[in-house]
């Protein structure tokens, strides 16, 4: 059995909800990279009108790149915060509750 389980399982449930937040946040970043090429593609393949086109042209530009590789950088790096704080929390020792009686 693993001693101050409790403690244990409350470190755990922190990391665990960390590296779903990271992942989410490395999906949207991926989202956000997919949805600028499709953009792209959009905008070299067809012939469209003047002004969907200079819509296109905004929403394809260096913001959608440069904030797809943001999401992803910031996803990863609070996966590796989590770990560390994790593998951190769980060397401490921990403080024994006295009983009242």
């Amino acid at each position: 059995m693993i001693r101050d389980y409790s403690d244990h399982a409350a470190n755990e449930r922190t990391f665990l909800a960390w590296l779903r937040t990271g992942i989410a946040v490395i999906a949207f970043g991926f989202v956000i990279e997919k949805f600028n090429l499709f953009a792209l593609t959009l905008l070299n393949g067809t012939d469209l009108g003047e002004k969907v086109h200079a819509q296109l042209e905004r929403y394809s530009g260096p913001f959608g790149f440069g904030a797809g590789h943001a999401f992803i950088a910031v996803g990863i790096a609070a996966i590796l915060i989590a770990t560390i704080r994790f593998v951190h929390t769980g060397k401490l020792p921990t403080i024994r509750r006295r009983r009242a009686t």
